[in-house]
């Protein structure tokens, strides 16, 4: 018994306490009672700290965050304690190692109610500290609650218990100034939030190892971003999670609700509602959920590649395309779009070509007004005047609407223009030496070249399909032909080519192939940029047609790959660093 409650078993231990199943005898009702450590029990001050931020966090009101009901103990031989709400649900960190990654909005659900709970909890002046999977309950119905205030401190004092030299928190979610002794401060807990959706997102912890080795890496700020561990993610979450985990505090979202509002605005674009209705449903059935949800992302995702094309912006539909590919790789249209996003890169380069052409047309037309203008007048006068008119013309031609640049694309054949466009005002000779220009431009004009015999053999097309396993530019005859995302096809001339792959600006990731193309036919070249990993195997499994046993080392390829372990076949996604192929409660994944 400690004070009117009744213990039962224990159901869990922290950091500072021991948390048991109780009965409150008055109420009638059965609480979750956490009771201090013994040790930290005989020190007055952390007794004294503990009341005060149990009472503290008693008096926040929120849906997501779990009621404290009671403080007590402390007195006699009753150890301190705090009681509290009791939740017959499971944590998160249970949910993701049972289920696997969350698709990338039902993690931003999430994040975004933990969000409103910490905006409250910061409002108060309070600092949860130990933001983790494992602190938030997820109670029937799918409500989330965030748990355990109590390693929190009040914002406006700094805590007893770090200056007693221990760190408050778990490495692995800690933020850099925790990890360095600093007083956690609301963008802390942003921070561990961000590590927490990392691991919803991508099924991995930010970082793994000893503590040592894991506070090490938090210092150096070296985090593999979730969308290279996991393409699913997409580079939109991947983006904000980056941005929450940042190294320096003011580069992390302003507070818990404009990431809160971050978070819903995302999850509103693949279609989704209120958070906390979309959970209830996610929870009731996880896996009739995410097949129901997942067609209409994919479906957004390609109405955002599709503007990103219309908008020039290659990179960007090329990184949303892949997390589509990633969500639906055998879907048409997704195949479809990753063939468009690299012929969109080919279409914007002529446009800008054509719009170049126009531009020297108008050039040429006034250079021959010049000429006229030398042979029916004063050089010296008519000349200043004809190249004022050419000034005008090329503002003109500058200033032409895009879509009579467009119609006149369609008609220009793509031979026709130089590929070096240079800016026309500045080619233009100073108008002192306009007496030169005009001798060269009354210069006869050559005939045109004479047309082919009638018996000359009409030049071949065939065409090149060039496959990767991730994304590069393409050049082909020293020819930049645009970006590629796994594959593309190009129309060459008949005849031998040389193809180069390369990520410009990554020192060495290129590779480059010769081919040979007959008239009328496809040539295939394939190649590879991701370098092998290696992959430790803690379990007996089957790749392809090679078995490995446990303890064997292997180097494998990155990406999503099909394992067979027991005689079940498993797709895991292999990241791009080494890792260690194991299975835990039915699960199989390679971890960092």
């Amino acid at each position: 018994m400690l004070g009117r409650y009744e213990l039962g078993e224990e159901l869990g231990e922290g950091g500072m306490a021991t948390v048991f199943r109780a009965r409150d005898r008055d109420l009638r009702r059965h609480v979750a009672l956490k009771v201090l450590f013994p040790h930290l029990a005989r020190r007055a001050e952390i007794v004294k700290r503990f009341h005060r931020e149990a009472r503290a966090a008693a008096g926040l009101e929120h849906a997501n965050i779990l009621r404290i009901y009671d403080v007590g103990g402390g007195e006699g031989d009753d150890p301190p304690y705090i009681v509290m709400e009791l939740i017959r649900g499971r944590t998160l960190l249970e949910e993701v190692e049972q289920r696997g990654p969350m698709l990338s909005e039902i993690a931003a659900c999430v994040g975004a109610l933990l969000a409103d709970g910490l905006a409250a909890a910061h409002a108060a002046a309070i600092v949860h500290r130990d933001i983790k999977p494992s602190n938030v309950l997820v109670a029937p119905g799918g409500k989330l609650l965030l748990a355990d205030f109590g390693v929190a401190r009040l914002e406006t004092e700094n805590s007893l218990v770090t200056r007693t030299g221990a760190l408050l928190g778990t490495p692995a979610y800690m933020s850099p100034e925790q990890a360095s002794g600093d007083i956690a401060t609301a963008k802390s807990d942003i921070y561990s939030l961000g590590a927490t959706l990392y691991q919803l997102a991508t099924g991995h912890l930010p970082y793994s190892g000893s503590p040592a080795k894991v506070m090490s890496q938090i210092a150096a700020g070296t985090l593999v971003t979730p969308v290279r561990r996991k393409a699913s993610v997409g580079p939109d979450l991947s983006r904000l999670i980056e941005q929450m985990m940042a190294s320096e505090p003011a580069l992390r979202p302003a507070n818990a609700a404009t990431l809160a509002a971050e978070l819903r605005a995302f999850a509103a674009k693949g279609g989704f509602g209120e958070p906390t209705e979309e959970l209830a449903a996610y929870f009731a059935d996880p896996e009739a959920f995410v097949a129901a949800k997942t067609p209409a992302i994919v479906s957004a995702l390609l109405v955002t590649a599709e503007r990103a094309i219309a908008e020039d912006r290659l990179p960007r539909a090329m990184a949303i395309v892949d997390r589509a590919s990633a969500l639906a790789p055998n879907d048409p249209a997704v195949d479809a779009l990753v063939e468009k996003v690299t012929e969109g890169g080919r279409s914007s380069k002529r446009r800008k070509l054509y719009a170049a052409a126009g531009i020297s047309l108008v050039l040429a037309g006034g250079a021959t007004a010049i000429g006229m203008s030398v042979m029916n007048g004063s050089p010296a006068t008519t000349t200043l005047d004809a190249i004022a008119q050419v000034d005008a013309a090329i503002d003109v031609a500058i200033d032409v609407p895009s879509d009579v640049v467009d119609a006149a694309s369609d008609a220009m054949p793509i031979d026709a223009v130089p590929v070096d466009a240079v800016r026309v005002r500045d080619a233009l000779p100073p108008r002192d030496s306009v007496t030169a220009m005009a001798a060269v431009d009354v210069l006869p004009t050559p005939d045109a070249a004479p047309p082919p015999p009638p018996d000359a053999a009409p030049i071949e097309h065939g065409k090149i399909v060039v496959v990767n396993d991730t994304w590069c530019k393409v050049w082909i005859d020293n020819v930049e032909r645009g970006e590629l995302l796994r594959k593309s096809t190009y129309e060459v001339t008949a005849g031998t080519h040389v193809v180069l792959c390369k990520q410009p600006g990554i020192t060495g990731n290129e590779w480059t192939k010769t081919v040979e193309v007959a008239g009328g036919k496809t040539a295939k070249v394939e190649g590879s940029l991701l370098a092998l990993v290696e992959v430790r195997f803690e379990v007996a499994a089957k790749i392809g047609n090679e078995s490995f046993s446990k303890g064997d080392t292997r180097k494998l390829k990155p990406g999503r790959t099909e394992v067979v372990v027991g005689g079940q076949s498993l797709w895991i996604d292999i990241p791009r660093v080494p890792c260690r192929l194991r299975q835990e409660a039915g699960r199989l994944f390679c971890d960092p």
